[in-house]
C-alpha cells in the first residue's frame, strides 16, 4: 500500500494554498486596475481625448473637491466607492473564468 507521508501531504495543501492565493490576488489587481481605467476614460472623454484639456478637468474636480466643505466630500466620497464596487462587480462578473479553481489542479488520484 502506497501512503503519503504527513508531511508532504501538509506541504502539498500549502502550496495549493499559496498558489490560490496568489492566483487571487491577481485576479483582484487584474479587476481592480480595470476599474481605475474606467474612471481615467471618463475624465479622457470629458476631456474631449486631448491630454491638455484632461489636465485641467483634473486640476478643477481636484480645485473643487478640495474646497468643498466635509459634508459634501463625504457625500462624493460615498458616490464613488458605491459607483467604483459596482464597477468592479461587473468587471468580477465578466471575468469569472479568471477565478481560481477551489479545486486542486493536480491530475492525479487521492488513492495514489
Amino acid at each position: 500500500m502506497n501512503t503519503v507521508p504527513a508531511s508532504a501531504r501538509a506541504r502539498s495543501v500549502m502550496a495549493e494554498s499559496c498558489y490560490f492565493a496568489l492566483k487571487l490576488a491577481g485576479w483582484t489587481a487584474v479587476t481592480a486596475c480595470c476599474v481605475a481605467a474606467v474612471w481615467i476614460g471618463v475624465f479622457v472623454f470629458l476631456g474631449e481625448f486631448s491630454f491638455a484639456r484632461t489636465v485641467l478637468h483634473l486640476d478643477n474636480f481636484a480645485s473643487r473637491y478640495l474646497a468643498a466643505n466635509t459634508g459634501r466630500r463625504a457625500g462624493f466620497e460615498e458616490i464613488f466607492w458605491i459607483v467604483s464596487a459596482a464597477l468592479f462587480a461587473l468587471f468580477g462578473l465578466l471575468r469569472r473564468h479568471g477565478l481560481p479553481n477551489l479545486r486542486s489542479n493536480s491530475k492525479e488520484n487521492g488513492h495514489g
